[in-house]
């Protein structure tokens, strides 16, 4: 999601940058609430059953679910189908490339379900659970949840916020380390959680340069050399902070200033960025692919391509990448948005 400055950046495109975007557009338009949360059998829809990937891959997986407002999304190679997460339910909705969907976590304990990532090393899905009411001075939570990759079982839900008390807490994007750890943003708190694969959460990183003014943290991956890359949106950065050493954060030096939402690195070791790029009525979402040459203490964007407005991660898929568009704008209004699209980005 993006900062509390996302209004005068996107219009009326009333809208949240990205991953915390969400939280920003409730904020800018003073929405009284999101969309009722359904059934799980109302937000299945009547095409549920998933037909696996077949042929070349889709240019636009359309799901047709109103109101589901996806924020985050991963993509399953092994059980050959997109994943969702959804602000206004609090589940997880798995999505085959003919757009048929079904819920695959429903979980009382969801508030709004951020950030999503597939932890490979023990066939769990991570969940960030948050409560974009807390952009409306309603009390904010952050949470993890762990589920099985296969059955959709919890294995956990660990509590992150009372690590650093106060009720500005949301809890963003995920990732995880070869050991199963999983290491959370926060936008609102200047910490990054570490929770071990019991669920054992503790704060593993603490600065003030995490933080930003009322916006800090949002998206975050690991880089397979042993340190992570962060947004750090509130600034318009990218951090870059090695495993063994959380205090030896470092600002990646980019030429060009943006907002960034999701992170996503590929399998080559570009970075992609969902971002907010300009200023003012200059401003504009795109997805770029950013490289390096020097282990990130640099970088430089290597393309760029256009984004629907309220576009917030991405998701490698082989050689592909593909973006989710949240239409947030669309939150709180009297007839909910109807489809919801997963894009494959052309980049140039």
């Amino acid at each position: 999601m993006s900062g509390p400055d996302a209004p005068a950046r996107r219009p009326a495109r009333t809208a949240i940058a990205a991953s915390v975007r969400c939280a920003a557009l409730l904020l800018a338009l003073g929405l009284a609430g999101c969309a009722p949360a359904e059934t799980a059998d109302e937000a299945a829809g009547e095409g549920a059953g998933l037909t696996p990937a077949a042929g070349a891959l889709p240019d636009v997986v359309r799901i047709e679910d109103p109101g589901l407002h996806p924020e985050g999304v991963e993509y399953d190679a092994g059980g050959e189908r997109f994943l969702v997460s959804s602000v206004t339910r609090g589940t997880v909705t798995a999505v085959g490339d003919d757009g048929r969907h079904e819920v695959f976590i429903t979980d009382p304990d969801i508030t709004s379900s951020i950030g999503i990532h597939i932890d490979r090393s023990r066939g769990r899905l991570l969940v960030a659970n948050s409560n974009v009411a807390v952009f409306q001075d309603q009390p904010g939570h952050a949470r993890l949840g762990a589920y099985d990759l296969e059955t959709g079982e919890r294995v956990f839900m660990a509590e992150l916020g009372a690590l650093t008390g106060g009720e500005s807490q949301f809890a963003n994007d995920v990732t995880s380390d070869p050991d199963g750890n999983a290491y959370v943003t926060n936008t609102l708190t200047p910490v990054i959680y570490r929770v071990s694969p019991d669920g054992e959460a503790t704060i593993w990183a603490q600065d003030e340069i995490l933080g930003g003014d009322g916006f800090g943290l949002n998206g975050i991956d690991l880089h397979p050399d042993g340190y992570l890359l962060v947004a750090q949106a509130g600034r318009r950065q990218i951090l870059r902070i090695p495993l063994d050493d959380p205090s030896d954060i470092h600002v990646v030096g980019i030429a060009e200033a943006f907002d960034a939402d999701g992170l996503t690195l590929t399998a080559g070791g570009d970075l992609i960025a969902v971002a907010t790029t300009g200023e003012g009525d200059a401003a504009a979402t795109e997805v770029l692919r950013l490289q390096s040459s020097d282990g990130w203490e640099t970088a430089r964007v290597a393309g760029r391509a256009p984004a629907a407005q309220n576009a917030t991660t991405a998701a490698v898929r082989g050689d592909a990448v593909y973006v989710v568009d949240a239409r947030f704008a669309d939150m709180g209004g009297e007839t909910p948005a109807p489809h919801f699209d997963i894009t494959r980005v052309a980049f140039r």
